[in-house]
């Protein structure tokens, strides 16, 4: 069977835009898509086909194996993977599709050669992938001599968002919780940690309780305290300050409010 190699054409109506082969960008397409009544048919694309699935459930068919992927999810096709798409029910499904030049510039992104990678995303990051199409079509649409620099830096972005969606929970805190402790420890003279840290890591109050809760057993306020006490008695012990001056410098209003604080640390 010839496999037709190439972007094939969207159903009438389908809202799409399609570039030369002298842009880093061959193609985008947005919208809703009913792939049981225009399935997409088995082909190869030119470049490496971003294929998000927002909302619902598709089949994706490579070689002689069919898989059902539900979103929000990404699937990412190399450009020597010939692959279909279609449904078994009507259902409404949103997607976003990106063509590529050539292969995805993070290698955690690149398929095995003639595959494709199917990465669950959180749906929290469907807002920003979303965003990041739109700029491209904004880009398109400016058309000026810009436009390859511009385009090669959204897809960056857009694979940043990617692997950054599709990573597991414990890393993504992993990462946030380096963030948070270091932010405190470099700001332990401030009076007011918490709606400061909230601002720093763009949570709400509640969510930054939880997620202390969950990495230490305490609340935020608490664990600045302790380990700004603990400092306190670092430079005493190892450093020699004075209690007064190790006052000032944390930001305590008074020497005697470190010695209680030093008091509540050892109870």
């Amino acid at each position: 069977m010839m496999i037709p190699k190439g972007t094939l054409s969207p159903p009438p109506g389908r809202p799409s835009w399609g570039g030369g082969e002298e842009l880093p960008l061959l193609y985008l397409g947005w919208g809703q898509r009913d792939f049981e009544k225009d399935p997409l048919a088995f082909h190869y694309d030119l470049g490496t086909n971003y294929y998000l699935v927002l909302r619902g459930e598709v089949i994706v068919t490579t070689g002689n194996e069919s898989h059902t992927v539900k979103g929000p999810v990404a699937m990412l096709f190399d450009p020597d993977c010939a692959f279909g798409i279609s449904q078994l029910k009507r259902t409404a499904v949103e997607i976003l599709v990106w063509i590529w030049q050539g292969r995805p510039v993070l290698p955690e992104l690149r398929p095995e050669e003639g595959g494709y990678l199917a990465l669950e995303l959180r749906p929290g990051s469907v807002a920003a992938l979303t965003e990041l199409h739109s700029r491209c079509r904004n880009e398109v649409a400016l058309a000026d001599g810009q436009l390859p620099r511009a385009l090669a830096a959204l897809r960056e972005l857009l694979e940043i968002e990617i692997s950054r969606s599709s990573q597991t929970a414990p890393a993504v805190d992993e990462m946030r919780w380096k963030l948070a402790h270091a932010w405190m420890a470099g700001n332990l003279a401030i009076h007011a940690p918490v709606p400061a840290l909230c601002d720093y890591l763009r949570m709400s109050p509640s969510t930054l309780h939880r997620f202390f809760r969950a990495q230490t057993g305490l609340s935020p306020g608490a664990y600045f305290r302790r380990i700004k006490s603990e400092e306190a008695r670092r430079l005493i012990r190892e450093e020699g300050w004075q209690v007064k001056a190790v006052a000032y410098h944390l930001g305590y209003r008074h020497p005697n409010d470190l010695s209680r604080a030093l008091a509540s640390l050892k109870a």
